[in-house]
């Protein structure tokens, strides 16, 4: 697995739930149950799908902590932009 590729993707996953959810980390979890990684010819499958997994996990499993602490626990600074 290609780690570089693999934070890229986690990254991604977790910045876009962030946008298109209410911000919450319910919300953020939810999004993130609605991605899907399909298709034969999918690049970087097995990186896309970790990531997936593990940004879906840190939300579940955190649902009582801020979602600031979660980003972190994750390694994920989130844009300046922005954000809802």
């Amino acid at each position: 697995m290609d780690i570089g590729v693999y934070r890229e993707y986690l990254e991604k996953y977790v910045l876009e739930a962030l946008q298109n959810s209410d911000g919450s980390v319910a919300g953020i979890s939810n999004y993130l149950w609605n991605i899907k990684v399909s298709g034969i010819l999918v690049r970087n499958r097995t990186e896309k799908q970790k990531a997936l997994e593990d940004a879906r996990h840190a939300f579940d499993s955190h649902r009582h902590w801020p979602v600031e602490i979660v980003l972190s626990h994750l390694g994920v600074k989130p844009s300046t932009g922005s954000q809802k």
